[in-house]
């Protein structure tokens, strides 16, 4: 059974039976305050008829008869009877307006008086006629009348109540019904917002997480708990992937240079061909030094918890040194260093260079590494070898934007460069290891910032790097 269907029959199971109670408890009370307003009337008709015998100046026996039997009430079956302290009868109406005829008259026995004469008031019932007998206090009198009768008229109201109750509890269970599905629809719909998001995550995209609700209850916590499984999913799938690459990586220039060497020891050779095997052999050393570095470094980075923080570093200095570094490495790549636009109305003191002054919160070395890779990736995936580095200050934070012309990258593959050892599919024929890009963008998150790549293949591309920038004393 889905959890839609126990959520709807459970708020029914709740609902239903407080509504059958409500029902219940008003068809007492009005059934209560008929009975008790039908028990006023008969007690007041008692009285007047023992106050109109008492005045017997005024209205004799035989026409206060003829008056009581052709009064027109709403009841049948009416009687009144009048004792004295004797248990004499002085009156007795018969039962008037007997419509079947089939009632009994009421046996009025010496234990119902005596009852009256010590409680003053007493209740009774047969069958449908109610009635009460009372103790009537007259000038040098005691009179116990008896009054009783059929309320038609409130048996009639009673079942058109009823007939009405019933109408309006099918209305209200169809209701209730609507509503319980729309409770149930309500409460599931987040569940069903999370299979959905959960249906769409595949393994080419368990990045992928869950939208957590801004309240913070049991489904959020569950939202958040899934991403946190994904999370431990996610490191471990990088993991196994880390491995795996890293393992082809480190293999394919230890094979080269074991077959370099056992091609070499096959026969004697004229110290040249030496000379350069062992070149050959140095260039496989440094590119295994280098991948051996950036596994390093990346394990290092992957061990240290994001956020912005550290010493207080100028951001135009450090990019100058990553410029002059990469240009030193490479002297035939150019950079060219475009004009720098801020959002603030604060003069720059360093106008007369290309840079504007930005101060940041971080790590110098980690930053011009991040620098370097990008600068050098731009030049070496361009034709030209150029790259053009723009600053633009905002209030709270700088973006540096690095352009190039070069191969461009496939929008199919732009989710995936930030991943270690990948490299796009037009690439693969360039040197380089597919770690400086997945380096350089851990470097900027732990620096809290964020790095967006914008490319178009065969066109160029731009990677914009956003940081935080350090507010001055007086803003």
């Amino acid at each position: 059974m889905k959890i839609r269907t126990r959520l709807s029959l459970t708020f029914i199971a709740v609902v239903l039976p407080v509504l059958l109670l409500l029902l219940v408890t008003i068809y007492l009370y009005v059934d209560r305050s008929k009975q008790d307003d039908f028990l006023i009337k008969l007690r007041n008709r008692g009285i007047t008829m023992a106050q109109l015998l008492v005045e017997k100046r005024v209205i004799r026996e035989p026409l206060l008869r003829q008056i009581d039997r052709k009064t027109q009430t709403a009841y049948s079956d009416r009687r009144v009877a009048i004792f004295d302290s004797q248990n004499r009868l002085l009156y007795d109406s018969g039962e008037l307006d007997n419509r079947t005829g089939t009632n009994s008259p009421i046996s009025i026995d010496a234990h119902l008086l005596n009852q009256i004469d010590s409680e003053r008031e007493v209740r009774f019932s047969n069958g449908r006629r109610v009635g009460l007998g009372l103790l009537v206090e007259q000038p040098g009198q005691r009179l116990k009348v008896i009054s009783y009768a059929i309320d038609d008229y409130g048996i009639r109201r009673m079942k058109e109540a009823v007939a009405v109750m019933g109408f309006m509890l099918g209305i209200a269970v169809l209701l209730v019904v609507v509503l319980s599905r729309l409770f149930a629809s309500r409460s599931v719909r987040p569940i069903t917002g999370m299979i959905r998001q959960i249906n769409q995550i595949t393994p080419s995209n368990i990045d992928v997480r869950l939208t957590t609700p801004s309240h913070t209850d049991e489904l959020a916590q569950l939202a958040h708990t899934f991403n946190l499984l994904l999370d431990r999913l996610s490191a471990f799938e990088l993991q196994r992937s880390f491995i795996a690459n890293a393992s082809h990586e480190l293999r394919t220039p230890l094979s080269v240079l074991t077959n370099q060497i056992e091609v070499a020891l096959m026969k004697p050779r004229p110290a040249l061909e030496y000379e350069q095997l062992l070149t050959s052999m140095q260039e496989d050393i440094r590119r295994l030094n280098s991948l051996s570095n950036g596994l390093l470094e990346l394990t290092q980075l992957d061990n240290r918890q994001a956020g912005p923080g550290g010493d207080v570093i100028a951001l135009d200095e450090v990019l100058y040194e990553a410029v002059g570094l990469v240009i030193r490495k490479q002297p035939t790549y150019r950079i060219t260093l475009g004009e720098s636009t801020a959002s603030t109305d604060e003069s720059n003191d360093g106008s007369n260079e290309a840079l504007p002054d930005v101060m940041l919160n971080g790590d110098s070395s980690l930053l011009k590494t991040a620098f370097i890779n990008l600068i050098d990736n731009g030049c070496k995936f361009s034709d030209s070898h150029q790259v053009h580095l723009k600053v633009v200050v905002f209030d709270t934070l700088v973006q540096v934007a690095i352009s190039d012309q070069g191969i461009g990258i496939a929008a199919d593959e732009l989710d995936y460069i930030m991943q270690p050892f990948y490299r796009a599919a037009n690439a693969r024929a360039i040197k380089g290891n597919g770690i400086g890009l997945s380096l350089t963008a851990r470097i900027i998150q732990l620096h809290g910032g964020t790095l967006t790549v914008n490319s178009q293949l065969g066109c160029g591309t731009t990677i914009t790097v956003s940081l935080p920038r350090m507010q001055s004393p007086g803003r």
